[in-house]
C-alpha cells in the first residue's frame, strides 16, 4: 500500500505540475483564452464574484495557477523523487490546494475534468495523510 500510494503521489504531482505550470503560462501568454482555446469560458469567468477586478480575462487565472498548482506539485514532485525530509507534507498541501481549486471551480461551473481533479486532489490528501502517518520520525 506504501508504495502504491508513493509511486500515485510521483506521477500525480509530476503530471499536475507540468500541466498547472504549462497553462499557467498559457493562460498569461494569452489572456483571452485563444492559447488555450477557452474563450467560450470567458462570459462565465466574467460573471464570477470580483469579476470587474480578477475575471475580466484569464490573466490572474494563469497566475494563481502557476502559483497555486503548478509550483506546489513540481516542488513536492522534486521532494519526493528526491526522498526529502517534509515530502509528504508537500503533497499534502499540493492536494489540499487542487481539491480547493477544484472545488471552487465546480461550485461555478460543473465539469466533467473538475470532478475528476477534485477526486484526484481527495485521493492525493488521503494517500499523504496515511504516508506522514506511516512515516518514521526522521522522515
Amino acid at each position: 500500500m506504501r508504495r502504491g500510494a508513493r509511486v500515485f503521489l510521483i506521477i500525480v504531482s509530476i503530471l499536475n505540475g507540468a500541466t498547472a505550470l504549462v497553462c499557467g503560462v498559457l493562460f498569461i501568454a494569452g489572456p483571452d483564452g485563444r492559447l488555450m482555446q477557452a474563450g467560450a469560458l470567458l462570459p462565465v469567468i466574467q460573471g464570477l464574484p470580483l469579476a470587474s477586478v480578477f475575471f475580466q480575462d484569464f490573466l490572474w487565472i494563469g497566475v494563481a495557477m502557476l502559483f497555486a498548482l503548478g509550483a506546489p506539485n513540481s516542488v513536492a514532485a522534486v521532494m519526493l523523487l528526491r526522498r526529502s525530509e517534509g515530502q509528504y507534507l508537500a503533497t499534502l498541501v499540493a492536494g489540499v490546494l487542487l481539491v480547493l481549486w477544484c472545488g471552487f471551480q465546480l461550485i461555478f461551473m460543473l465539469n466533467v475534468l473538475a470532478v475528476a481533479y477534485f477526486v484526484i486532489g481527495v485521493i492525493s490528501v488521503l494517500f499523504s495523510v496515511l504516508l506522514l502517518r506511516l512515516a518514521p520520525a526522521s522522515a
